[in-house]
């Protein structure tokens, strides 16, 4: 492979030149180290970010675990509730005595007093009237 000739010897640079380019290097080089510098800043703001989202995530799924413990415990209790209740079976048997009994037809306890009441002074009246007419008689 042939080496392109140049105009100056291989040897020798030039100050200026040789400035320049190292210039050029340097600024090259901290642009790159600026952006190296603003990627790892923003990854690590994201980072925390996520770790914060991740917390808070953790802490809502605690919460959702907790009130389903909650609820299962409610409903556990409902159901053992729900266990000492009657049955359709018990239901049936005391709609059918009652439907014998027919509480609608009970008498209360002023009810039964004022009727015995009322017939006692029918019985009371009766025999006055009976005595009254065997005084009369005799």
């Amino acid at each position: 492979m042939a080496i392109p000739q140049s105009s100056t010897p291989a040897g020798s640079f030039d100050n200026a030149k040789l400035y320049m380019w190292t210039k050029s290097l340097e600024t090259k080089v901290n642009n790159l180290l600026r952006e190296v510098d603003t990627l790892k800043n923003d990854y690590v703001k994201k980072n925390n970010d996520l770790k914060k989202e991740v917390k808070s995530l953790n802490d809502d799924l605690l919460e959702l675990k907790r009130n389903y413990e909650k609820t299962l415990q409610k409903m556990d209790m409902i159901i053992k509730e729900l266990k000492q209740t009657a049955g359709s079976e018990e239901l049936t048997v005391l709609r059918k005595y009652i439907d014998l009994w027919n509480p609608l037809n009970f008498v209360t306890q002023r009810d039964l007093e004022k009727t015995v009441e009322a017939k006692f002074v029918l019985k009371v009246k009766e025999i006055v009237s009976k005595n009254d007419k065997k005084i009369m008689i005799k």
